[in-house]
Order: C-alpha cells, then sequence, then structure tokens
C-alpha cells in the first residue's frame, strides 16, 4: 500500500522494481563495446581470470550473452589517464550526457542543493537510472526541478570503482522503470589486495580553487588460493569555493557596458543605482546603505516633491561606491528614471561582492567488503558502505522590503514603511504619542510622516548540506545440480539530508522589528547576532530517503544451438522506497506572513512497495544470429502495472562485421509530486521587448526605469495532479560495428526513443504575451498568473508578471533520436603503444507536443524547465589519446560540446528566429531589441595526463585540466543570465587551466 502526506519539498519519483544482476564487463571489455574498458587498475589486484563475470543489461553471467545495446564503459584506468577523480565527473563526461545534467555548478541555484547527477539522451535526470552493481539504491530526497528523482553520482568512493557501465538504451525489461533513456551501472571490485594508497593536490593557475584528496585501501586474502577477500577503504575529499570575482571580465562583474555593438549601444550596467554606458540613470536601486522618503501618515502616498535622502548621511555610502548624479540624470525625462531620486546614490555590485560560481565541498566515504567462496561453486558477499558529502554555497542577499515565497497565500511586504511611532512587541491596539514613542529610525517621525526604507542585508543567502548516505548489501551466486545458475541479493540504503539555510528574512519577524524599533535599521552593522537571528532565523530542514530490495535469478542452458547454449533465465523482486522531506517554508493560509522570503515551498512524504517478476532467453541461433528476449512485469502498491518487452538481435556475417539492434518498451509511474504535491516553484529570468507594442507600452507607464528595462524574474509554480497517468515509452537502436583488424574497432548507432502520456508542465509559452497585452488578464486552460511586485515609483500601473501557476499534466508526447559514433585503435610505434578512443552523440530530434503544438529542443537553448536553460547542444564528443612508453605514459583527452540556437522554444522562442526570441531568452543591448548573441558558442576543452612508475610500489602522476587555458565562451542568455557563461558546458573554462599531481603507493 502506498502512503502519501505532501508538505511541499520534493518530489519522489516512481522507480520500478529493479533487476539486480549484472554488470561488470572483464577488465578487457569486447571491442564491440563503445569505448572499450581496459585491465583493471593496478592498485587493486584483479578477480581470478576463471571467475564468471556479470554483464550490464542481461541476466546472464557470461560475456557471450553480452548485451546487442550501445555501451560505453569507463574503467578505472581510463579515469586515471583523464584526470577523473570522481564519479560523477565521469559519468557526466560522455558524449551521451545531454539537457538536463546537473553538475556541482548548479549547486547554489538547484532545488536539489548539494547533489550531482546525469542526463542520457537529454530526458531529464528522471529517466536514467543509476545503480550500484546492479542493485538499486536511495534516491536523493531533495528532487530535480522539486518532481524528478534521482541518485547522487557522489555516494561511492572512486578509489573501489573497478568500471561503469553506461548502457546507452532503454532497459525496463531489466531494471524496471525510470530506465528509458539509459543505466549508469558502478561496478565495485570484488577483491583487492594489499595496501594503495592514492593522494593528490590541486590548484588552478590563478592561484584558487584548490583541491586535496587522499584515499587508501587495504585487502587481504585471495579467492584464488584462501577462498576470500575482505577489504577496507577510507577517502576524502575538499574543495575550495570559486567566486565570480576570482575570474576576469565579464564574469567577475553586474556592470556589462562596455561590451557595445556600436557607440553607446552596449550592454546594461546591472551595479545597483549604476550609471548606463550612454549616462543615464535607471532609478535607485536597494544597497545596503539605508535610503528613506517620506509617505504621508496613512502610508497610502509619497509627500510629493520629496526625495529619497541617506538615513545616516554621516556614514555615507561606507564601503560601496559614492556616485554623484547630475542634475539631468534626476529628472524622468530623456531616458532617466531618476525623479526621486538622491544628489548622491551607493552603488553595489552584487555579482563581484557575492556571487559564487563553484561551492565549498568536502566529502568523506568509507566501505568494507568481505567476498568468500561457498563450497567449490559458490561466491557469497557483503558490503557495507558510508559516504558524506558537505556543502557551502551562497547567492546575492535580500531586499528587506519583499514577499513570501510562492505556495498559499503571499503576503506582501512592499513597500516597507517605518512607522511614526514604535510601541513594546505584544501592545494591543494602535501605537499612539499616548502609548509609544518617536520612531529613532524614521527621521520624518516629529512630521507625522512615514518613512519609506529601500535597504538590501548586509549578508548573503547561505546554504549548507549535510549529506550522509548508508548502504549494506549481501548476496550469493552460483550453481547447482545440473549447472543450474542463480543468484540472490538484499540490500538496504538510507540517505539522511541536512539543510541549513541562514540570512533568510521572516515575514513576520520583520514586521515585529519595524512595530518595536528593536532592529538599527540607521546603522545596520550595529545590531547584534540576536537581532540578525530574529530577523532572518537559521532555518534547519532535515529529510531523508530508505530504499531496501531483495531479488533472485535463476538460469540455466537447455540445449544447444548450431551458435550456442539456449540459455533461459527468470527471476523475482521486491522493492520497497520512501522519501520524508517536509518543506521547509510550508504554506501558512491562517498566517500568511508567518513564512519565509524566497525558501521554496516544495515538499512530500511517501512511500510505495513494488513487486516484479522477469525473464530473458537467449538465442544464439547460428553462428551469425543471436537473438534475444526479455520481459518484466512490475505492480505497485500505488496500483499502476506494467509489462515491459526487450527484443535484441544481433548478426554477424563475417568475423569484422557485426550488425546489432534493440526494440524495447518502458514506462514511469508519475512521481509523489506529480501526482499529490502542493506548490513547487521555480523561477524564470526574462526581460521585456520594446519592439513589440504592448511591452514597449509597459516600459512607457513606468518611466522608463529599471524596474521595466531590465531583467526581472517571475515565478513558475507547478502542483500535482491525482489524475496523471503513467508515461509509456518506446525505443529502438539499429547499429554497426566494424572490426576490420584486431586493433581497430568502429561502431555506429542509431536510437529513437518516443514517450507518450509524458509528465510535464501545462504550455504557458503564449502567457507573456497575453498578460502584457490584456492589462494582466491571462485566458489560457488551466493557467492561473498572479502579478508581481508593485513599482514603488509608479504603483497604478500594471506590476510585471509574478508568477505562473498550474498543475502536471500529460502532454502528447516527447520525441528524442540521434547516432552515437566509436572508434577505437591500438598502434605500436617503436617502443610506444598508442592507443586512441573518440566517442561522438549527434542529437537529431529533441521535442515535446503539447496540446498539438510541438516544442522543438534539439540544438537550442531549450527546454529551460528541464535544463535551467543551458540547452540541448546537437554534438557532444570526446577524443582520447594514450602514449605508454614503459614507465611512462602520457594521455590527452579533448572534449567537445557544439553550440545552439538561443531560442527557448517552452518560453515562446522560436529556433531561427532571433529577434522573435528577444525577451524570452535573448538578451539585448540597452536600445532593448539589438541582440547581444543569437547562438550559444561552442566550447572545446582538452585535459592532459602524465605519470611515471617509479619502481612496482610508487607511481607519480600530474594532471593538467584545461591544457590551453580555454576561456569559458560568454553566453549571457545561458542559465538565466547567472553566469554569463553555459556552467552545464563550459564550466572548465570558468576554472581555466588547473594543476593537479598526486602519487600512488602499493605495497
Amino acid at each position: 500500500m502506498m502512503t502519501h502526506k505532501i508538505f511541499n519539498r520534493a518530489s519522489l519519483r516512481a522507480g520500478a522494481a529493479p533487476l539486480a544482476l549484472g554488470i561488470a564487463l572483464v577488465a578487457a571489455a569486447p571491442a564491440f563495446a563503445q569505448a572499450a574498458s581496459t585491465a583493471a587498475a593496478p592498485a587493486a589486484d584483479a578477480a581470478p581470470a576463471e571467475q564468471e563475470i556479470v554483464v550490464t543489461g542481461t541476466l546472464f553471467r557470461n560475456a557471450s550473452a553480452a548485451t546487442a545495446s550501445p555501451v560505453t564503459v569507463l574503467s578505472s584506468e581510463d579515469l586515471a589517464k583523464r584526470g577523473i577523480n570522481t564519479i560523477s565527473d565521469a559519468v557526466q563526461s560522455i558524449s551521451a550526457n545531454n539537457a538536463g545534467s546537473m553538475n556541482q555548478n548548479w549547486t547554489g541555484f538547484n532545488f536539489a542543493t548539494g547533489a550531482t547527477a546525469v542526463s542520457l539522451r537529454g530526458l531529464t535526470t528522471g529517466n536514467t537510472l543509476t545503480i550500484f552493481d546492479g542493485l538499486r539504491t536511495a534516491p536523493y530526497p531533495l528532487a530535480d526541478d522539486g518532481h524528478r528523482n534521482f541518485v547522487d553520482l557522489n555516494t561511492i568512493p572512486q578509489g573501489i570503482v573497478d568500471h561503469i557501465d553506461v548502457l546507452q538504451d532503454g532497459a525496463s525489461s531489466t531494471y524496471g522503470a525510470d530506465a528509458v533513456a539509459g543505466v549508469v551501472n558502478v561496478i565495485i571490485k570484488k577483491e583487492i589486495r594489499g595496501l594503495h594508497v592514492n593522494a593528490s593536490s590541486g590548484i588552478s593557475q590563478r592561484g584558487d580553487a584548490g583541491e586535496q584528496r587522499i584515499d587508501a585501501t587495504a585487502g587481504y586474502g585471495s579467492l584464488s588460493e584462501n577462498n576470500f577477500n575482505a577489504y577496507v577503504n577510507v577517502e576524502y575529499q575538499k574543495n575550495d569555493p570559486l567566486y565570480a570575482r576570482d575570474r576576469g571580465y565579464p564574469y567577475n562583474t553586474a556592470d556589462l557596458s562596455r561590451i557595445c555593438a556600436s557607440g553607446t549601444i552596449c550592454m546594461n550596467n546591472g551595479i545597483l543605482s549604476g550609471i548606463q554606458s550612454n549616462g543615464t540613470f535607471l532609478g535607485l536601486g536597494s544597497t545596503k546603505v539605508p535610503f528613506v522618503r517620506p509617505y504621508n501618515a496613512a502610508g497610502t502616498g509619497a509627500i510629493p516633491g520629496s526625495r529619497f535622502q541617506m538615513l545616516n548621511p554621516s556614514a555615507g555610502c561606507g564601503t560601496l561606491k559614492a556616485q554623484t548624479l547630475t542634475a539631468a540624470q534626476q529628472t524622468n525625462t530623456g531616458g532617466n528614471a531618476g525623479g526621486t531620486a538622491p544628489s548622491v546614490v551607493c552603488q553595489e555590485d552584487l555579482v563581484q561582492e557575492y556571487s559564487m560560481e563553484q561551492p565549498r565541498t568536502s566529502r568523506f566515504g568509507t566501505t568494507g567488503r568481505v567476498t568468500a567462496n561457498v563450497g567449490s561453486r559458490a561466491q557469497a558477499y557483503a558490503m557495507i558502505n558510508y559516504y558524506q558529502t558537505k556543502t557551502f554555497s551562497q547567492i546575492s542577499p535580500l531586499n528587506f522590503a519583499g514577499q513570501t515565497a510562492a505556495g498559499g497565500n503571499i503576503f506582501v511586504n512592499n513597500p516597507l514603511l517605518l512607522p511614526v511611532y514604535v510601541c513594546p512587541r505584544n501592545t494591543v491596539g494602535a501605537c499612539t504619542a499616548t502609548n509609544g514613542t518617536l520612531n529613532p529610525n524614521n527621521p520624518f517621525a516629529s512630521l507625522g510622516e512615514q518613512a519609506r526604507l529601500s535597504l538590501r542585508y548586509d549578508r548573503p543567502r547561505q546554504t549548507f548540506t549535510n549529506s550522509q548516505a548508508f548502504r549494506y548489501t549481501a548476496g550469493i551466486n552460483g550453481s547447482f545440480g545440473d549447472d543450474w545458475q542463480y543468484t540472490a541479493d538484499v540490500t538496504k540504503s538510507h540517505v539522511a539530508l541536512k539543510v541549513t539555510n541562514k540570512n533568510y528574512f521572516f515575514a513576520q519577524h520583520i514586521l515585529d522589528v519595524v512595530k518595536d524599533g528593536s532592529y538599527n535599521f540607521v546603522n545596520p552593522l550595529a545590531n547584534t547576532e540576536a537581532q540578525r537571528e530574529y530577523v532572518a532565523p537559521t532555518n534547519v530542514n532535515r529529510s531523508s530517503s530508505d530504499l531496501w530490495q531483495a531479488q533472485a535469478t535463476l538460469g540455466k542452458s537447455l540445449f544447444q544451438l548450431p551458435g550456442g547454449p539456449l540459455q533461459v533465465a527468470v527471476g523475482a523482486a521486491y522493492r520497497h522506497e520512501a522519501i520524508d522531506n517536509p518543506s521547509a517554508n510550508a504554506p501558512n493560509n491562517d498566517a500568511p506572513a508567518n513564512r519565509y522570503y524566497s525558501i521554496n515551498a516544495v515538499g512530500v512524504e511517501g512511500s510505495r512497495n513494488v513487486k516484479s517478476a522477469f525473464f530473458e532467453i537467449d538465442a544464439p541461433v547460428v553462428d551469425m544470429v543471436h537473438l534475444k528476449g526479455s520481459g518484466r512485469y512490475d505492480k505497485y502498491s500505488s496500483g499502476q502495472k506494467n509489462f515491459s518487452p526487450k527484443l535484441e538481435a544481433e548478426f554477424k556475417p563475417i568475423r569484422q562485421l557485426k550488425l546489432r539492434g534493440t526494440y524495447s518498451r518502458g514506462f514511469r509511474i508519475p512521481s509523489f509530486n506529480e501526482a499529490y504535491g502542493l506548490p513547487t516553484t521555480g523561477y524564470i529570468t526574462a526581460q521585456l521587448n520594446p519592439s513589440v507594442p504592448a511591452q514597449k507600452a509597459f516600459i512607457d507607464a513606468h518611466g522608463g526605469n529599471a524596474y521595466a528595462t531590465q531583467q526581472y524574474s517571475y515565478g513558475l509554480t507547478a502542483t500535482g495532479n491525482a489524475s496523471l497517468k503513467p508515461e509509456k515509452s518506446r525505443a529502438f537502436t539499429a547499429g554497426i560495428v566494424f572490426e576490420p583488424i584486431s586493433r581497430v574497432s568502429l561502431t555506429v548507432d542509431y536510437w529513437n526513443i518516443h514517450i507518450k502520456n509524458l509528465i510535464s508542465n501545462a504550455d504557458y509559452s503564449g502567457v507573456i504575451t497575453q498578460y502584457y497585452a490584456n492589462n494582466g488578464v491571462v485566458n489560457i486552460p488551466g493557467i492561473v498568473v498572479t502579478p508581481g511586485l508593485t513599482d514603488p515609483d509608479h504603483p497604478t500601473a500594471l506590476p510585471l508578471l509574478g508568477d505562473i501557476a498550474y498543475s502536471f499534466e500529460n502532454a502528447n508526447k516527447e520525441i528524442a533520436s540521434g547516432i552515437d559514433f566509436s572508434a577505437q585503435a591500438r598502434f605500436s610505434l617503436g617502443g610506444v603503444r598508442w592507443t586512441t578512443k573518440a566517442t561522438a552523440s549527434y542529437l537529431k530530434k529533441l521535442e515535446k507536443i503539447i496540446g498539438g503544438e510541438v516544442q522543438r529542443y534539439d540544438g537550442t537553448l531549450s527546454p529551460c524547465d528541464v535544463t535551467s536553460c543551458s540547452g540541448a547542444p546537437r554534438w557532444r564528443g570526446t577524443w582520447q589519446n594514450t602514449f605508454d612508453m614503459g614507465k611512462a605514459t602520457l594521455s590527452l583527452t579533448t572534449y567537445y560540446t557544439g553550440g545552439y540556437d538561443l531560442a527557448s522554444t517552452d518560453y515562446g522562442g522560436k529556433k531561427g528566429d532571433c529577434a522573435n526570441n528577444v525577451g524570452a531568452s535573448v538578451v539585448t543591448y540597452n536600445d532593448g531589441v539589438t541582440p547581444v548573441r543569437c547562438r550559444g558558442p561552442k566550447f572545446i576543452v582538452t585535459d592532459m595526463t602524465a605519470g611515471y612508475q617509479v619502481n612496482d610500489k610508487l607511481n607519480l602522476y600530474v594532471n593538467v585540466l584545461n591544457l590551453f587555458d580555454k576561456k569559458a565562451p560568454f553566453d549571457p542568455s545561458a542559465a538565466y543570465s547567472l553566469y554569463q557563461y553555459n556552467p552545464a558546458w563550459a564550466s572548465s573554462g570558468f576554472t581555466g587551466r588547473y594543476f593537479r599531481v598526486g602519487a600512488r603507493v602499493d605495497f
């Protein structure tokens, strides 16, 4: 039975019964894998060659039964040669990882803060299943974008990973739901002997972004000689933060006015109270220096003719830059909006002061494993794993004037008015001269006037995460009787997450200190920690996820076919999964002010059980033809059930050539949040387009001030829908493997995935047009629109769009297709062994059909709902060249990500129509119509690793990441303009050339 209780913080994705098994292309994987694995890393002795292996994507435990699906294999040795030291970086480096992946750069702005995940085929993190040794593990308690559950890639120590299989094909018939786009299977080393230590330290060429890492593994026993092996591993890694101010222009400032098309047609100066390149002033910005303006006693309007003035003139602008305005800039004419501005303003650059590009991260993990032979025909194992990840990130501080986060009734505290009199906090009734005193924060109190306050907090919003993953696994596999093969596995995992948010205002407490005068707005630096904690109380939220799974398989070769034995396997599994993620800022319709500004209200609690039965038949009909069929039936305690079949075929007319293809069906049930969730809000950056008449009229109504002309944010608030249908998918692949000689292998695979009943956001692409054309009225079924905060200088004018609310719905369908390429060759050049490997993925189509309307995403900045406007580039590729010179090795790896059109088609953009995309995703110069860019640039980066084997116990190595110090291309449209480059594909370009030196010691 499924239980559910929603508070509004993360979504639990439907899982589906897993199968476990499988896994492990031997250290020298077949040439038919896309990127063949090489031998296991020398730090750990490999398992004896005569032992059976496990292959990802099949129930059978022998190499001859390997799947016909495209598979990329990343061996531990390959990762070391490429300078990759985390599972997350390893998987995200593959070319099939596309739109919607999550890397560490998103931590500060991500729903699932502190975690990373992969998105195969651009079909979101929720359609890529991540497993360890063929078994599922508990998902991260927070969901991607508030509704897609995924497994955090940072929960297994790198030091014990043998290799990673990435199955790039639908695998629901083997592993159940969530495997629509593919499977990432992390294979743990079975046997380690001796003591192995790997220590490294890294730093960027600029002297920052430091990294320290060490792992140590001690193992004893030989499975072949002693019938057992036991090992213990410990790993620690620490990464220092990296800030925007640590790099050069234009990433280190909000002032982009030095980037010009011609003359004074330049980008906007986003510094608060900044002067534009053409000399205009767009209005007073709210900074950490307090300004006030007199309002009438009733608080209904400003005193006519009044201007803002410093609340504490003697302190001046403090650490901020003072800017004296000209008489012209203090007017509301000639492009200026300074009619209420003082003669001197204080300028604050929030990017320079607060923006963090990479979080501070620390990781600690430990693993213990015991493997033992049980008689001559069985082997058992038990493993326990603990991994802790801590992160710290920050974003810019809040304004004191604001509103509570979306979810339920919103309390608006704007404009923020300081009263004439202040009274003790528990005063009943009005505060007047008879029971109060003149407000020390209000310089106009003696005149009987209120004061409108313009002030930003002087501390950034900070988020600390502490994730602890516990995993216990045990199993046995072997044979009995007439070569009956069996496996039995059980696993239990638990993830405990603590998220601490600091410096987020609590609305009611702001009202309290305004009314009683207990907070010093005149000199904010004079406030005590207790006073600060009152207005911005530390918010601590604890959440968890759990999963336990038991499964077993039984298989046998029935009889001999001309091409080999006919094998049949059956299995059954039972799984329980649960998430408990209470809201950190739950709706409160009875007292709307008793909530935080800015903290998302999303949360969920739920659990479900899944029963599964599955089978597989492997039929090598003749030497040239190999067929395979599999199927899985899953039944959920929440009422859904599904059968997922898969067919595979291989045709090998000659030794050098193999044709392969697969056909499968898959499914995904609605996650808890998708079905039952309370409001989940994400924020979009947009800009009005003055070439559109209705938007030009809006700008004019606001005097052309910064409120109307610069970028603004509006919310997208999604609510669960209990009537959602499960998604159903169909996938097929068709490929060719060509091995002209034993040292050369080439593969080409076409893939196609079709998802119907796609669970999606509503189509709100027409909202912006209707909102500004119809004076805020939007008539789109299923859409509710809320205006944003009013413009204090034009309180009667239509406010900016504030929020778009809707329920999740089943879209018509989503279609994705593409082509994967790989090539591998090995050559001997005198005393040098040269190995070259290349993989590339071409995204031919990625589109969604909602209400009969097609939204085409491939090769664009879309889908922003999934990628946070980082895009779906059509081309991604890697090329690795390794030169082995005996004791010395040198490896160069180049990563390529293609460019993309800056259209955000899910926000109303049109690919190829740059002018149409202005405001939706294309950023303009200050004339409001000239695009800065119409296409996002490609990015190519090369990493180098060199190693030297000093003796049989010591290996020294150096990594030079971003060898040529390639700079991240300027892309102001990407990622909602938060970074000025694309963090999904070009983050290494922001860091720049990076050095890491290390040593491996084996005893």
